[in-house]
């Protein structure tokens, strides 16, 4: 977790280790946590975003993350900086106001490696649709084993949202919108998406035979509380295997529509359950049983 005022005391006295730190990093997770003025204190940071980015060249999982109540509308590469990283297994970012071509253009040329792809709290600005983006994530990153699109939405929307909340609202999600800071109730969790075992990706283990039920009371809601409101929960990096918990697919190679209308994108919003079946859909796994 980190401000922006912290941020912006590093980039006015920058350390000269701090290349040195970075070559070192294999795992980053940030999230800044100031709504005020977010879009203009990042810019501020673009500088150092690209020294620190540039000389991770070791960097395996990352993670940026702004709050869920006022996504950051900066274009991804003014924080990226069309950085490829060679050993980049897992990615996401949270809370960010984004045109289709950006996740892909950040994806696309990670696609030798990446495995797992978060999209936490991401609007598609006008003019991009959901489909499009899980369409050719489907057809061209073959390596992808997990896609997380928690609380994924519209722009539009969201604004609208918040319109109809009126002017002077408290920081937490608008109407409608699942709060993503209350210390109540248990995240959702996905076991194709969810925590891994390993301690140095994971900050918890949840048995998700038990939490994964998507019954018609909860499947609309997305609600993430607790802990790992703001955890990345990887899966274990260098593993090509599920969790063991996950149901066994007894569907006898049944194949699904590889049509994107079939995805119901009506582009204006997205349902809960409509994620968790897109999900397993850009992985090609079943969408009964989420094996392949």
């Amino acid at each position: 977790m980190l401000s922006p005022q912290s941020a912006e005391f590093l980039n006015w006295n920058r350390p000269r280790s701090l290349s040195t730190l970075a070559e070192k990093l294999t795992c980053l997770t940030l999230h800044f946590d100031d709504g005020v003025d977010l879009d203009q204190k990042m810019s501020e940071l673009t500088g150092l975003f690209r020294t620190v980015f540039t000389a991770a060249k070791n960097m395996q999982a990352v993670h940026v993350g702004f709050p869920s109540y006022r996504p950051l509308s900066l274009p991804l590469e003014e924080v990226f900086h069309g950085v490829t990283w060679d050993k980049l297994v897992a990615f996401g970012v949270q809370g960010w106001k984004l045109q289709a071509d950006e996740i892909l253009g950040l994806a696309l040329r990670h696609r030798d490696r990446l495995k797992g792809l978060r999209l936490r709290d991401v609007m598609l600005r006008e003019g991009s649709l959901w489909k499009d983006v899980l369409g050719e994530l489907r057809d061209s990153m073959n390596r992808l084993e997990w896609v997380s699109l928690r609380r994924i939405g519209y722009a539009r929307h969201f604004d609208d949202l918040w319109l109809a909340a009126g002017a002077e609202v408290p920081d937490d999600a608008p109407p409608g919108e699942s709060d993503s800071n209350s210390d109540s109730d248990v995240e959702d969790y996905d076991p194709m998406v969810g925590p891994s075992s390993t301690p140095q990706y994971a900050a918890t283990s949840r048995d998700s035979d038990a939490e994964d039920s998507d019954t018609s009371d909860d499947s609309d809601s997305d609600d993430e509380h607790g802990p790992g409101a703001h955890e990345m929960d990887f899966p274990t990096l260098d593993s090509p295997t599920t969790p063991a918990s996950a149901t066994w697919c007894n569907c006898n190679g049944r194949t699904y529509s590889d049509s994107l209308e079939d995805l119901g994108d009506n582009g204006i919003s997205v349902s809960n359950s409509q994620r968790k079946a897109w999900e397993k859909w850009v992985v090609r796994r079943c969408p009964e049983h989420g094996e392949r």
